[in-house]
């Protein structure tokens, strides 16, 4: 090396750091440890699978850009007026420039890439193609990194002058491009954060875009200090970019990552210590040199003043971390609190699930919310109930259980140590952000509360309502218990008196038809009082027990002579024998729903049949069914028949049913109906009786 080539080695400069060399150290060195970090948690996210290998290896190349410009910077201002280590600034040179090469393709192939995943009308069939055309000028790597290895040394863009103009033409088109994605993105997104992010990046890409050009192609670099400067910015440009990410990731966990606080407040001390090295030192060497202070003292004292400034700007800074952190909290309160309010307001289940999914969907902006309680969950979902009580989950992150519930995200609803149900959230990936999810998280407690307590509320509601029921069928019953007396006796009377005329010869000639059509009457308004009576009070005991099989015998045969024809089919395979009263409740629950099932068939199809058959379950109880072949029960009035007085017959007391009803009840079992059971006809009632027998 000769003297005549150290000026292109370093320019000469003060034995200070001057502002422009304060930045290149500071900026580089942050833009280094911001993009590697960038890339540690990246990696511990997701390893190096095949989507994030893109964007973890373009945050290497960045950082590796500034890390070698950090390592230039450092041998320029170290090594004033030294010419040794040229390898130092060599290998720096040749780090940064490789890196950078591979900046252009890799951008693009990220876009490409985040273009796919949010945006389900892409062309993604010339994704692959393009992206590997992007990597085909890295060709050119080997022969720049020998020539900016060889010697005599000059900065690498006057020695890369050939390349320069080319390449700088490729880094525009290649920003102004992944700036249209961007915008084309920002426009498909349905959230406002999302659609911010987008626009506020693209438009970032296109300004570097814009710089590079002003910088090296219309040549602002040559214009004095200011082209420095302008130099200094545009190698410093891709901060911006990731800048907007980490703030993105920091503040909302943005692709589901997360920046600690530590870093936040590594980037102010690189800022309190361009303050010390450019404000406290430079200031106490200008103070000695005009006033003759001594420039140790000056400085122990300005240091003194900025450690008592620590404090207020500790907790300034940690008040502004938290306003960042905890803006979005106001967001969700009222979310909480409508959720709540509408399950204190409600005992109606079915009304606040629909309620909450609406408004969980609408203020999250997501695609579908689900709300499934324990007792409704089919298979799928209660196997990944299951699953989650198992392990404890707070959220289902099984991909296989996530699949067969089609969802994009599963939430238990923990309540006391149990899961009540489950929070599904389905639609498009895109929706469902980092933040999202916390949120989901934290709101899915709630929602089990307000579960349980519109639960309790409903069964609160409920009993209020029965007994309320039961206290106006109480006074109804005493009511109809008071009339049937009444009407009873001069019944008797009547049919006593007919009884009697009929015995006369004259009279009954002239009178017969009468007479029997009286005798009919009375016997049915008979039996309506019989019916009240039965409804106002419980069943009479019987003096002894019967198996099922005699009690339906018995049924059948009151019941033959009104069939009008109908065949009676009895079908037992379970005969129990009851102890007195069960027999006696039995035997009218049995009774009254022949009846209904023969009066159903007599104005049924002609092939008129009846069908009583009773047998054991798996569960060891009794099932007793009465169906027959009739019309069937219109389904606007199935959740009436039981109903007192509710009927569907011109003379009908409409009792029939509400006494089975209650006779169920008073056996602790259980009465359901179906109809229609084949062919758009007939009606089953099957009774469910606990199998305690005598």
């Amino acid at each position: 090396m000769t003297p005549q080539t150290l000026p292109l080695l370093l320019v000469p400069v003060s034995p200070h750091l001057s502002p422009l060399e304060i930045l290149k150290l500071v900026g580089f060195a942050m833009g280094a440890a911001l993009h590697l970090y960038l890339c540690w948690v990246l990696y511990r996210r997701y390893g190096f699978r095949r989507v994030e290998r893109t964007l973890l290896g373009l945050g290497v190349c960045i950082g590796l850009w500034h890390l070698g410009n950090f390592a230039a910077s450092m041998y320029e201002s170290l090594h004033v007026g030294f010419t040794g280590g040229l390898w130092w600034l060599k290998g720096a040179n040749v780090i940064a420039y490789v890196a950078l090469a591979f900046l252009p393709p890799l951008l693009a192939h990220a876009h490409f890439i985040v273009w796919g995943w949010f945006d389900e009308r892409a062309p993604r069939r010339f994704f692959r193609p393009l992206a590997l055309a992007g990597y085909v000028p890295l060709a050119l790597l080997p022969w720049v990194a020998a020539k900016l290895w060889s010697e005599p040394y000059e900065p690498p863009i006057d020695k890369l002058s050939t390349l320069l103009l080319p390449f700088i033409g490729w880094l525009v088109m290649i920003f102004v491009e992944c700036a249209l994605i961007d915008w084309r993105l920002a426009r498909r997104q349905q959230a406002a954060r999302e659609r911010r992010f987008f626009e506020v990046f693209g438009a970032t890409l296109f300004g570097i875009g814009l710089l590079f050009l002003l910088t090296y192609v219309l040549g602002a670099r040559h214009w004095g200090r200011f082209g420095l400067y302008l130099d200094l910015l545009a190698r410093l440009s891709s901060v911006a970019p990731t800048a907007i990410v980490s703030y993105y990731i920091y503040r909302y966990r943005y692709l589901e990552l997360v920046i600690r606080q530590s870093l936040v407040y590594a980037a102010l001390a690189a800022v309190v210590m361009m303050v010390y090295v450019y404000g406290i030192r430079r200031f106490s060497l200008f103070l000695e040199a005009q006033y003759e202070l001594r420039s140790d003292a000056v400085e122990a004292l300005l240091i003194l003043v900025l450690i008592v400034l620590a404090g207020p700007l500790r907790r300034l800074t940690e008040g502004y971390l938290h306003r960042l952190l905890t803006s979005e909290v106001g967001l969700y309160r009222e979310l909480v609190a409508q959720v709540g309010d509408a399950a204190a307001g409600s005992g109606d289940l079915a009304h606040f699930i629909e309620f909450a999914e609406r408004r969980l969907r609408e203020a999250l902006e997501l695609g579908e919310v689900r709300l499934i309680p324990a007792e409704e969950a089919e298979e799928a979902a209660a196997g990944a109930l299951r699953l989650a009580e198992d392990r404890q989950w707070k959220e289902i992150d099984d991909s296989a259980a996530l699949e067969r519930l089609d969802a994009l995200a599963c939430y238990p609803l923990w309540r006391e140590g149990r899961a009540v149900g489950l929070l599904i959230v389905r639609g498009a990936p895109a929706l469902l952000t980092a933040e999202k999810r916390e949120v989901l998280m934290v709101l899915s407690g709630h929602i089990a509360v307000a579960i349980e307590n519109c639960r309790l509320l409903g069964e609160k509601v409920k009993l209020e309502r029965e007994l309320a029921a039961r206290e106006r069928l109480a006074s109804l019953g005493q009511m109809a218990a008071t009339v049937a007396h009444e009407v009873k006796n001069p019944l008797s009377a009547i049919k006593s008196i007919t009884q009697v005329m009929r015995e006369d010869p004259e009279v009954t000639r002239e009178y017969g038809r009468d007479l029997d059509l009286i005798t009919g009457e009375v016997d049915r308004l008979n039996r309506s009082v019989s019916q009240l009576l039965s409804f106002s009070r419980p069943a009479a005991v019987a003096a002894s027990s019967a198996t099922l099989g005699e009690i339906v015998r018995s049924v059948v045969a009151i019941v033959g002579a009104e069939s009008g024809g109908a065949r009676i089919e009895i079908d037992l395979q379970a005969d129990p024998r009851f102890s007195g009263d069960r027999a006696s409740a039995l035997k009218e629950v049995a009774l009254n729903l022949a009846l209904n099932a023969v009066q159903a068939v007599q104005t049924g199809r002609p092939d008129a049949r009846v069908r009583i058959e009773s047998e054991f379950d798996a569960a060891g109880k009794i099932r007793l069914r009465v169906g027959d072949n009739g019309i069937g029960i219109p389904p606007a009035i199935r959740e009436k028949i039981f109903d007192p007085f509710f009927t569907t017959k011109q003379r009908g007391t409409g009792l029939g049913l509400a006494i089975v009803a209650r006779r169920v009840r008073e056996l602790d079992g259980a009465i359901s109906v179906e109809s229609p059971i084949e062919d758009g006809s007939g009606t089953r009632f099957e009774v469910t009786l606990s199998s305690e027998i005598e």
